[in-house]
């Protein structure tokens, strides 16, 4: 055991909420340190040495959070979270890995992962500080959010010197610092390149350069039987491009999480991301476009934020200017409404030197 774990084992902030937290490491000292630490607090500690302990565990222990290492035998903490994803969806989890390589803070966020802290924990107020969001989270009624979303958060009844302390390992000066850290995360990010939801198919192309934040893109199909998608210019921002980009991101995945049923207003979704980025003294203007495809009407609605883009089906094809950037009233752009599908479309744009981006969705015509 080392100083830095004993001594932050000693110092027991205070504890909000009670609960069953199970932890799942291979690495015994870690387990017990923490299950020491986490039992001060109040709390109740069922111990795993490998997913797949944990797996069999999950259905008698019952608990309400779940603290997970990456690196294990038999079921590594990525396997184990997907499993728990399928089988517990209401689980929250948190991982807490030795690892900084940022594909695997990517994969955290995509698996819905609550949190993600690094060994050795120095300060276990970090770890308490974490414990309580996710919980007050799950036990409230409204929608919950991954970790990338409490980057954002400034306490305004706190010091601005406090901020750092409030930002926890992965944080984003930590990110803006590492360029190199920052395109990792970006890229990883990035949806699969092809998928399908009933007869109709999607497929991307993006070609980046290695120099420069990339283009980011991403997609989601809806239950109303649309496809809300952007993209972002994570490079069009000298200052804050990559919190720029992380915060489009969580507020996209947000609105889509509260739409339940309903059709998307492309205004909407934009005035709610510049709302938010009003608020974040990290945010900075960006170029990007926001769009949705109706799939059972078979039209596409675009508005842009800054990039030039081109629309084009079978019959014809339309330039659509970039115009306002986001973050600097993209609302009063002009938006392009209700252009033909048809049988299928491909949406383009290339940053000469850059980046060349191409998005088919097309219906899968029977054999």
């Amino acid at each position: 055991m080392s100083n830095t774990d004993s001594q932050a084992a000693v110092a027991i902030p205070h504890q909000q909420h009670s609960a069953r937290i199970m932890v799942v490491d291979d690495d015994p000292v870690f387990r017990t340190v923490t299950r020491n630490f986490l039992e001060a607090t109040g709390h109740q500690v069922i111990e795993a040495g490998d997913g797949l302990e944990a797996l069999k565990l999950l259905s008698i222990a019952e608990p309400d959070l779940v603290l997970c290492d990456l690196a294990m035998p038999l079921l590594t903490g990525m396997e184990f979270t997907e499993e728990v994803r399928v089988e517990y969806p209401s689980l929250p989890v948190i991982v807490i890995s030795a690892t900084g390589d940022m594909a695997d803070v990517a994969k955290a966020l995509r698996m819905g992962v609550k949190d993600f802290l690094t060994k050795p924990i120095g300060d276990y107020k970090h770890l308490t500080e974490s414990i309580n969001v996710v919980l007050e989270e799950s036990s409230s009624s409204c929608e919950q959010s991954d970790f990338v979303s409490r980057w954002f958060r400034i306490d305004e009844s706190e010091e601005d010197g406090s901020q750092e302390e409030q930002e926890l390992h992965w944080h984003l000066q930590y990110l803006q610092q590492n360029p190199n850290a920052a395109r990792e995360l970006l890229t990883a990010l990035l949806p699969e390149k092809d998928s399908a939801l009933g007869a109709w198919r999607s497929s991307y192309r993006l070609l980046q350069s290695a120099n420069t934040l990339p283009l980011v893109f991403d997609y989601t199909w809806l239950m109303s039987g649309q496809m809300a998608f952007y993209l972002v210019d994570a490079s069009s921002s000298d200052h804050g491009g990559v919190a720029s980009t992380l915060l489009v991101r969580t507020l996209f995945d947000d609105y889509v999480r509260r739409l339940h049923h309903n059709s998307v207003d492309l205004k909407d979704l934009a005035r709610n991301i510049e709302k938010g980025m009003q608020c974040s003294c990290a945010a900075y203007p960006v170029e990007a476009v926001f769009g949705v495809i109706d799939l059972s009407e078979g039209t596409i609605s675009v508005l842009p934020a800054g990039l030039d883009c081109r629309w084009e089906n079978s019959q014809a094809h339309y330039n659509i200017s970039g115009s306002n950037r986001l973050g600097e009233n993209c609302l009063s752009n002009f938006m392009t409404k209700d252009l033909a599908v048809l049988e299928g479309g491909k949406l383009s744009l290339s940053r000469v030197g850059s980046s060349s981006f191409s998005w088919e969705v097309k219906l899968a015509l029977p054999s």
